[in-house]
């Protein structure tokens, strides 16, 4: 019962999370998940990243409804990135096979490492005083959308934390850049979801009654459930947050992630 209150109460928190700060879930679930596992089953990474997968399902479009109706997201630089993200993340179940447990452990570590240096660095991440949004070249979609969906689908997080920084380099606001993480999470999720799903079944994976595939189901529940729960609290706070305490927030949360996968 402990278990499945501290997975609910993280389940509101990955809600929260996905509206303030484009986190579909995976920052949270990915850690959650690993550390309640990872001593009892040996496959708990490939747990935690397909189970993320499949419940960023469900909150990106919960708050890309939300943000949509708040106005916040910017389609003709949204769509673009989406096709190719979708293409990047069928290359990323591919490569999983070809990693263990622990590699794509230190893939997690070493990528949010990467991602807190390039926002402490980057003055324009927390002060960002630009009023002329950049848009991106054809072939830079294709080439940023290839790498976020791999990235994003071998670590189980939607890309927030490849997008949201590259969205602020272009001149965005931190609040819409969150805004338009979440739709570009969806493609991470749905591909990544049926990907995962294939690669255990061609594997012959029967981890037991509790489990689709890598799909651990009681986290999927609860953690869905809490979801619905927190989408609408961080929705009403988005607009009330000042941008440069959004963006510092941001990068705390990112060293508090990168604290529990090293321990």
């Amino acid at each position: 019962m402990l278990t499945y209150t501290i997975l609910g109460l993280c389940g509101i928190l990955t809600g929260i999370s996905a509206s303030l700060f484009g986190f579909g879930g995976g920052f949270i679930i990915v850690p959650l998940l690993y550390h309640l596992l990872r001593t009892e089953n040996p496959s708990s990474m490939y747990i935690a990243v397909s189970t993320s997968a499949c419940i960023m399902i469900i909150n990106s479009l919960n708050t890309t409804y939300k943000q949509y109706h708040n106005k916040n997201i910017m389609w003709q630089m949204v769509l673009p990135l989406m096709l190719y993200i979708a293409i990047g993340s069928a290359l990323g179940v591919f490569l999983t096979k070809f990693m263990n447990n622990e590699i794509i452990r230190w893939f997690f570590i070493l990528y949010i490492s990467y991602t807190i240096g390039d926002c402490l660095i980057r003055k324009d991440f927390i002060n960002n005083s630009s009023e002329e949004v950049k848009y991106l070249p054809q072939y830079l979609n294709v080439i940023l959308g290839l790498l976020i969906g791999a990235v994003s689908t071998i670590l189980g997080v939607g890309g927030s934390v490849m997008t949201v920084p590259m969205m602020s380099k272009l001149g965005i606001k931190i609040k819409d850049a969150v805004a338009m993480a979440n739709p570009l999470s969806l493609p991470v999720a749905l591909v990544g979801s049926i990907g995962y799903l294939i690669l255990a079944y061609s594997q012959n994976v029967n981890l037991g009654d509790e489990y689709i595939g890598f799909i651990y189901l009681p986290a999927l529940i609860f953690l869905v459930i809490g979801g619905f729960i927190g989408v609408p609290i961080g929705a009403k706070l988005t607009n009330k947050i000042p941008d440069a305490i959004h963006a510092r927030v941001y990068i705390l949360l990112l060293f508090i992630v990168l604290f529990v996968m090293i321990i």
